[in-house]
C-alpha cells in the first residue's frame, strides 16, 4: 500500500463528490503491482466512474465514505 502523501485518485474521487457524483458501491481487490486497492463507483444520473487506488490515504477516505453513505465492501 502506498504512503500518505498526496495521493491524486483521491482529489479526483473529491472534485467528482463536490460535483454530484454520489458514490454507491465500493469494494477492494487484490493484484500487482501494488495493492490491496479500494475501487469506488460513483453515480450520476445515468453515468457511472470508478476510482481505484493503493493508496493509504485513500483508504482511510474510503473508510469515511462508507460511513457517511452506509455502503461496505462488495
Amino acid at each position: 500500500m502506498a504512503g500518505w502523501g498526496d495521493d491524486p485518485v483521491m482529489a479526483d474521487l473529491q472534485e467528482a463528490i463536490a460535483d454530484g457524483w454520489e458514490p454507491v458501491a465500493i469494494r477492494e481487490e487484490a493484484g500487482p503491482p501494488g495493492g490491496p486497492y479500494d475501487v469506488v463507483t460513483v453515480r450520476k444520473g445515468d453515468e457511472q466512474r470508478e476510482f481505484r487506488s493503493d493508496h493509504l490515504a485513500f483508504h482511510r477516505f474510503v473508510e469515511g465514505l462508507m460511513e457517511d453513505y452506509g455502503l461496505a465492501y462488495a
